[in-house]
C-alpha cells in the first residue's frame, strides 16, 4: 500500500478509536457525576452501560453505588460482588489503562479499599444489631473477612450473655460445647458450677448441701456448701450443737472453726480446772499443743511487782516475765490483768500481750469472762477480746449473776444479758443480783422478786428481802422476819425479830430476847428457851454439831437435839475451832473440846483459838502461842497475833510493824513491814512505805525483792 494511503488509513483508525474513547470517557464522566450528586439510580444505569465497555470503571462505579450509605440502593452483598470483580479486572488491566483511571480516583489503594469498606460496614452492622443471627449472616456472607475472628468472639459473647440470663447449668454446658475456644469459657466454667450449685441446693436444706458435696466433691462451690451447713447447724451455737457438728461433719472445712468454738464455749473461765476438764473430755482436740501451752500459761503464777517506779510481773521463781513498763498493775484474773499506762487502763495476758487497749479510765478484774470499765463517768463491760459487751452508758454496773447484770441509770435499775441487751428495763427503784434465778427488787418502797425475764413472780409486799439461798429467802414485814420459798409461799410467817443463817440444816431464831432453832421446813425443833441478842446471831450457829447458847447471862453449848453438852458456866464462848472451844470464866480463857471436856484451864486474858495445833493467847497486854499441851512455846512478846497458817507460820505485830514467825518463834520475815497480805497459793505480799515484795510460804523464801527492799 502506498505510504500516503497507509498514513490515511492509520489516521482514520486513530480517529475512530479517539471517537470511541471520547464517547466512552463521556459516559464514565456522567456516571461519576451522577454518583457525586448522589443520583444513585442514574449512576447505576450509567455504570451498567459503562461496564459493557470498561469493566474496571463500571464495576468500580457499581460497587460505589451499592456501598454508599443513606442510599435506597445500599446493598453490601452487591457491593461485595462488584468489589471483588473490580479487584479482578484491576489485575488484568494494563498499566496504561490504570493510569487513565487515576482521574476517577481509581488506583490500587482505592480498589483494595472497596473490599475493606464492604467488610467494615458489614462488621459495623453486626455490632449495631448485636444478635447471633446477625453474626451468623456475616460469617455466611463474608467468610474471608478479616473481622471473622472478632465476629466469632462477638457471637460467643452474645451467646454467653444469654446463657448468664438463663440461670441454667445445661445452657452453660451447651455453650462450652459450642464455643470451646471463646474467651468466656473460663468464666463459663465457673458459671456452670455456680448454676449447678444453685439448682441442686435450691431447697436450702442441710441435706441438699451434703448431697451436693457428695456428688461434686471437687466443685469450687464445695466450700460454700460447707459454709451453709456450718451456718445452718450453728445458727444458735451451744456446746451440744457444736459437738454434734464435729461428730457428723468430719470432712467439713469448718471443722477447726467448730473445735475453736467448742473450746470457747467450754472454757469460758480460763483456769486449770476448766482446761483440764476440756483436755480429758476431748482427747481429739486438734490444737492440743496450744491447749498444753495454755495450761502452762494459766498455771504460771504471776505477781505484780514494782521496780524504779514502774510495774511489771514476776513468776513464783522470781523471774521477771513481763517487764517493768507500766505505771500501775493489778493481779491476774481469768488470764488477764488490768494495767495502767499513760493515764489509761488496759488489759494484758500472761505473755504480756495487750489484749484490751488502753482506753479506759477505770478497769476492774475480769469476772465471769467480762470486765467492768469506765470511760468518763459512765460504766459498761468489755468481753475478753476487748469488744464492748455492755454499752458504756450506765451510772453503775455490777457483775453477772445467773447470766444477768444489774445496771443503773438516772437512779433507776434494770438488767442486761451477756449480749448487752437491756432485757429488763430501767424501771426498778432498787435491785440486787440474781440468785437461783430470782432477784430482789424494790418498787414504791416495797420489796419483791422478779425472774430472769423481768416478770414479778413474788409481789412487792415486804419491807426488806434477801437473796435466795438453797431455795429459801429471809423477808421482813412490819419489823418481823420470816422465810419464803421460791414460789413465794410462807415457810415461816413473819413473826421473829431475826432469823439467822442456816448452818447444818438449822437456823437460830430470835423473838423477844429468846433464842431457839428452826429447820428448813420452818418447824421449831429447839424451843425458844435461851437468851439472845441480835448482835450475837452469828455466834449461835451450829458448827460441827454444836451451838453456843446463853442462859441467865451465862454461855453453854448444846447439840442438835437441844441436849446440853457444856453447862452454862461461862462469861463468853467463841465458836469451835480445831475441835476446841475457847471459853471465858472468871475473866480468863481456857479450852474444852466438842464433848464438853476441859482440856486447858482458864488462865489467859484473850485468845484467837487453836489452829494448826497452836493457839494465840494473850497474857497481860502481849500475845504469844501455846501448843496442845498448854506449853507457852512462843513467848508473849507481840502486840498482835494471828492464827497459824497451814504452812506453819503466823503473822504477828511488834513495835508497830508486822512480821512472820514459824512455830518455834523464829523470824521468817523481820518486823519491818507496814502490811503483810496473805494471797492465794501460800504467797505473802509484803509492803513497806514505798516498796513491795513477795514471800513463798511453802519454801520460806522470798520470791521477789526490789532493789533496796
Amino acid at each position: 500500500m502506498p505510504a500516503l494511503i497507509r498514513t490515511s488509513f492509520i489516521i482514520s483508525i486513530f480517529m475512530v478509536m479517539l471517537t470511541v474513547f471520547s464517547a466512552q470517557a463521556g459516559a464514565i464522566d456522567k456516571a461519576f457525576e451522577a454518583l457525586q450528586i448522589k443520583d444513585y439510580f442514574k449512576a447505576r444505569e450509567l455504570f451498567h452501560k459503562v461496564v459493557k465497555k470498561d469493566e474496571l470503571a463500571g464495576n468500580y462505579g457499581l460497587c460505589m453505588v451499592y456501598i454508599a450509605k443513606q442510599n435506597p440502593l445500599y446493598n453490601l452483598d452487591s457491593a461485595k460482588v462488584y468489589a471483588l470483580r473490580t479487584e479482578s479486572f484491576w489485575k488484568l488491566t494494563s498499566e496504561k489503562e490504570k493510569e487513565k483511571m487515576v482521574e476517577y480516583g481509581i488506583n490500587a489503594k482505592s480498589v483494595e479499599g472497596l473490599r475493606v469498606m464492604v467488610y467494615s460496614y458489614a462488621s459495623d452492622e453486626v455490632n449495631e444489631k448485636r444478635t447471633i443471627r446477625a453474626c451468623d449472616s456475616f460469617l455466611e456472607r463474608f467468610p474471608s473477612a478479616p473481622q471473622k475472628k472478632d465476629i466469632l468472639d462477638l457471637k460467643a459473647t452474645i451467646a454467653f450473655e444469654e446463657v448468664k440470663a438463663s440461670n441454667s447449668s445445661d445452657a452453660v454446658e451447651k455453650f462450652l460445647r459450642d464455643y470451646p475456644n471463646a474467651p468466656e469459657t473460663i468464666e463459663g466454667k465457673v458459671l456452670y458450677e455456680k448454676f449447678l450449685f444453685e439448682a441442686e441446693t435450691k431447697s436450702g436444706t442441710v441435706d441438699s448441701y451434703r448431697d451436693f458435696i457428695a456428688k461434686h466433691p471437687d466443685s469450687p462451690f464445695r466450700r460454700q456448701a460447707d459454709d451453709r451447713i456450718y451456718q445452718a447447724l450453728l445458727q444458735n451455737p451451744s456446746v451440744k450443737t457444736v459437738q454434734d457438728f464435729i461428730k457428723k461433719n468430719p470432712e467439713s472445712s469448718h471443722l477447726n472453726d467448730a473445735w475453736r468454738k467448742l473450746y470457747k464455749f467450754s472454757v469460758q473461765q480460763l483456769n486449770v480446772e476448766t482446761l483440764a476438764e476440756f483436755k480429758l473430755e476431748y482427747p481429739n482436740y486438734p490444737f492440743m499443743a496450744e491447749l498444753d501451752d495454755e495450761l502452762n500459761i494459766v498455771t504460771m503464777q504471776l505477781f505484780p511487782a514494782e521496780q524504779g517506779g514502774k510495774f511489771g510481773y514476776v513468776n513464783r521463781s522470781g523471774k521477771v516475765v513481763i517487764p517493768f513498763i507500766y505505771d500501775n498493775a493489778a493481779d491476774f484474773s481469768e488470764g488477764l490483768a488490768p494495767v495502767f499506762k499513760d493515764g489509761r487502763w488496759g488489759y494484758i495476758d500472761k505473755r504480756g500481750k495487750t489484749i484490751i487497749t488502753f482506753n479506759n479510765d477505770e478497769a476492774e478484774p475480769i469476772s465471769n469472762g467480762f470486765a467492768i470499765v469506765a470511760r468518763g463517768d459512765e460504766y459498761g463491760m468489755l468481753n475478753k477480746e476487748g469488744e464492748v459487751a455492755v454499752e458504756i452508758i450506765y451510772d453503775e454496773i455490777y457483775d453477772f449473776k445467773d447470766g444477768l447484770a444489774s445496771v443503773v441509770k438516772d437512779e433507776m435499775y434494770g438488767f442486761v444479758n451477756t449480749k448487752g441487751e437491756l432485757i429488763i428495763p430501767l424501771k426498778i427503784d432498787d435491785a440486787r443480783d440474781f440468785s437461783e434465778g430470782l432477784a430482789v427488787i424494790e418498787l414504791k418502797e416495797l420489796k419483791g422478786y422478779i425472774d430472769t425475764k423481768g416478770a414479778v413472780v413474788i409481789k412487792c409486799q415486804y419491807d426488806k428481802a434477801e437473796s435466795f439461798e438453797d431455795g429459801l429467802a429471809r423477808v421482813v414485814k412490819d419489823d418481823k422476819m420470816g422465810l419464803i420459798n421460791m414460789n413465794g409461799d410462807s415457810v415461816t410467817a413473819c413473826k421473829y425479830d431475826r432469823i439467822g443463817k442456816f448452818s447444818e440444816g438449822l437456823a437460830a431464831v430470835l423473838l423477844d430476847g429468846k433464842i431457839g432453832y428452826i429447820n428448813r421446813y420452818g418447824h421449831e425443833v429447839i424451843a425458844l428457851s435461851y437468851d439472845g441478842e441480835l448482835e450475837e446471831m452469828a455466834r449461835y450457829q451450829f458448827v460441827e454439831g454444836r451451838a453456843i447458847v446463853k442462859k441467865a447471862k451465862k454461855y453453854g453449848v448444846i447439840d442438835k437435839t437441844g441436849t446440853q453438852v457444856k453447862a452454862f458456866d461461862y462469861e463468853l464462848i467463841d465458836p469451835i475451832k480445831d475441835g476446841r472451844f475457847a471459853a471465858k470464866k472468871k475473866g480468863k480463857f481456857g479450852f474444852f473440846n466438842g464433848s464438853g471436856i476441859d482440856v486447858i484451864p482458864p488462865k489467859y486474858d484473850d485468845t484467837w483459838g487453836f489452829s494448826e495445833g497452836m493457839a494465840a493467847v494473850k497474857i497481860g497486854t502481849m500475845w504469844g502461842y501455846i501448843n496442845d499441851a498448854n506449853e507457852l512455846v512462843i513467848p508473849a512478846e507481840y502486840d498482835e497475833a494471828s492464827d497459824f497458817l497451814t504452812s506453819g507460820a503466823a503473822l504477828v505485830k511488834r513495835a508497830g510493824y508486822k512480821c512472820l514467825i514459824d512455830k518455834n518463834g523464829a523470824y521468817l520475815i523481820p518486823c519491818s513491814m507496814d502490811e503483810i497480805i496473805v494471797m492465794e497459793s501460800e504467797v505473802l505480799r509484803l509492803e513497806t512505805a514505798d516498796k513491795m515484795a513477795y514471800f513463798d510460804l511453802r519454801t520460806k523464801k522470798y520470791i521477789w525483792q526490789p532493789v533496796g527492799f
